[in-house]
């Protein structure tokens, strides 16, 4: 499914959030600001008092959602307002891999008791949770098993949010009295901003301080190899992604992927200036400018040079199809479907970059052997 989201500045957020809110005029509210994330803040008030703050834009109302962290030593009831979050959390579902990322890299992944699609999930100590029986798969959006859920009784479900009917299941979990977290990783434009969401799961599980000082280190690998390349004055052109069902999609100028490429020294073809993270291009239009390329990245679900001809024979003709420099992100993927490029590369996207630079220039990077990349043969 297509998804079009208009993205709104962080000023502007916080601008709604405090007129909604009625503390415009306060003193006593100390908002964090975010280096790269936009689609949620955090903020402290003089009474200690912490809120999550979540811009849910995919609604296509420009939805905020706010909630209160509650220390759950301070409830000797147990019982939390429907806004109120139990901190640190104890036990969540995850409905996205990149979650399971998340929390892993804070240590909190016994805090797991449940997944969405445990086919997809790479992280081995999930994996092996699943297996023994200890993490159950609660389904899908149309397929959840309400009454596993019930059960397990979770402090959170984190979720992610479209406009449409797919989001029914959310208000379906809440009307269960489980509290829902929609997390807007997946929006971020900036490999830093899916990053920062470090620090949105660290508050939540009462580790700030290891969440801050963790961003702060891979940010700063990041920006250092990002210098690796800033001078370049010959970036090679990039062909990204391949055709689904005649239909080319190519990543706007901010999007995740023109980021990455743009700080490896790459460019894209075709990419569009604008808010939209994708463009849908005809097969010819894109074939023509792919004759240009230098490299191709990203092909899809394509493993070997055969599988793309075999795909369509005219890839065989192109320069970059003949020269072999097409490359993949699939190089972690699972035999059932997972991708760790968009599970674990989330909070190794210095990692990811490395990559990038050791394909579009290697010999400004550092040799080493690709982890998320793999080379199409």
């Amino acid at each position: 499914m297509k998804l079009i989201f208009k993205l709104t500045s962080l000023f502007a957020l916080l601008q709604i959030i405090l007129c909604c809110y009625g503390d415009s005029s306060s003193d006593d509210v100390t908002t964090l600001s975010n280096e790269y994330a936009k689609y949620f803040s955090i903020s402290h008030k003089e009474s200690e008092s912490t809120y999550i703050i979540v811009n849910e834009s995919w609604s296509g109302k420009g939805d905020i959602s706010r909630y209160k962290l509650v220390p759950r030593d301070e409830r000797e009831s147990g019982e939390f307002g429907r806004d109120e979050i139990p901190v640190p959390l104890k036990s969540v579902v995850c409905m996205s891999t990149s979650h399971i990322s998340y929390i892993s890299a804070i240590g909190e992944e016994s805090s797991v008791v449940a997944v969405s699609g445990a086919q997809y999930v790479t992280n081995t100590k999930i994996n092996s949770g699943l297996s023994s029986g200890e993490i159950k798969d609660i389904g899908f959006e149309t397929s959840i098993n309400y009454e596993m859920l019930l059960q397990l009784s979770p402090d959170v479900v984190f979720t992610y949010g479209i406009s449409g009917e797919n989001n029914i299941y959310i208000d379906k979990i809440r009307e269960l009295g489980i509290k829902v977290i929609v997390v807007g990783d997946y929006m971020e434009e900036h490999p830093l901003g899916k990053l920062e969401y470090l620090k949105f799961f660290g508050t939540l599980f009462s580790k700030e301080a290891h969440s801050d000082s963790l961003f702060n280190a891979i940010k700063s690998r990041y920006l250092i190899k990002r210098e690796l390349v800033a001078d370049v004055t010959e970036r090679p052109k990039v062909l990204l992604n391949a055709p689904w069902k005649d239909i080319w999609y190519i990543p706007g100028v901010n999007s995740y992927m023109s980021h990455l490429i743009k700080d490896a020294g790459g460019q894209i073809i075709l990419s569009k200036e604008g808010d939209y993270p994708s463009y849908p291009n005809s097969l010819e239009e894109v074939y023509i400018e792919a004759e240009k390329a230098d490299f191709w990245l990203n092909p899809n679900f394509y493993t070997s040079l055969s599988q793309l001809e075999a795909g369509n024979p005219l890839f065989r003709r192109l320069p970059v199809f003949i020269k072999g420099r097409v490359f993949n992100n699939t190089k972690r993927n699972t035999l059932r479907g997972g991708s760790d490029f968009w599970e674990g590369g989330v909070i190794e996207p210095d990692v990811i970059l490395n990559d990038l630079i050791n394909i579009l220039h290697p010999q400004r990077g550092d040799g080493s052997k690709l982890k998320y990349y793999t080379l199409l043969e």
